[in-house]
């Protein structure tokens, strides 16, 4: 199962990620697991701990502002969403890259959960 962790930059709290990947990871996904994301500070960072901790493949997507330019990060959150079997993000309610990622999975009916902080 590759389970995409993704939210916004201020995302401050590794214990509430860690709390929400292990409950979704164990609802029943089986023992492969690939943690995607996109390399941001933040919950992506420590998506990438969480990963590392565990033990798991860990897969990240960088956007490339120099080939793609502003359209990067929204390119980027595309790739996150073609890769993955799930996502689970942290949003503020503002970020505009994790409301994209939520919007991507939602259109490509990925299950999506997302914490609010």
């Amino acid at each position: 199962m590759k389970l995409a962790i993704v939210g916004s930059r201020t995302f401050p709290d590794y214990s509430l990620l860690n709390k929400w990947a292990y409950i979704y990871l164990t609802a029943g996904h089986g023992p492969d697991v690939a943690i995607i994301s996109g390399g941001a500070k933040g919950a992506d960072t420590m998506a990438k701990r969480f990963a590392e901790e565990r033990g798991y493949e860990y897969f990240e997507f960088l956007p490339d502002w120099e080939s793609d330019g502003k359209a990067a990060g929204f390119i980027r959150n595309q790739e996150i969403v073609n890769a993955c079997d799930m996502v689970l993000a942290f949003w503020d309610g503002k970020s505009k890259g994790t409301e994209h990622t939520i919007k991507l999975a939602r259109l490509a009916k990925k299950p999506t959960f997302i914490v609010y902080f």
